[in-house]
């Protein structure tokens, strides 16, 4: 999970992460030190971003919609109804 869009609560099904021998962390940037976030943004610069540039990694779209649409998307959005990002155009 990235981000609390769907709440904070979820339901984990332990079996299924134990036999992927998968792990969850988790992190936040708000606390961390100015220097440690200033140190996280150029790792991401060097390391992330030139594959964001050469379109190796993509975000996943679910769909665009025009803007007079935005009620649309926000009810895709509190139903979960949606993989990827929802695009508004104008």
């Amino acid at each position: 999970m990235i981000g609390l869009q769907g709440g904070t609560r979820g339901e984990l099904d332990l079996g299924v992460l134990l036999s992927k021998r998968a792990a969850v962390h988790a992190t936040t940037l708000r606390s961390r030190p100015l220097d440690e976030k200033a140190t996280i943004v150029s790792a991401v610069l060097e390391n992330v971003w030139p594959l964001i540039e050469s379109g190796a990694v993509r975000p996943v779209i679910d769909r665009v919609l025009p803007m007079a649409d935005a009620a649309q998307a926000h009810r895709l959005m509190a139903d979960s109804a949606h993989v990827g990002k929802i695009l508004l155009t104008n």
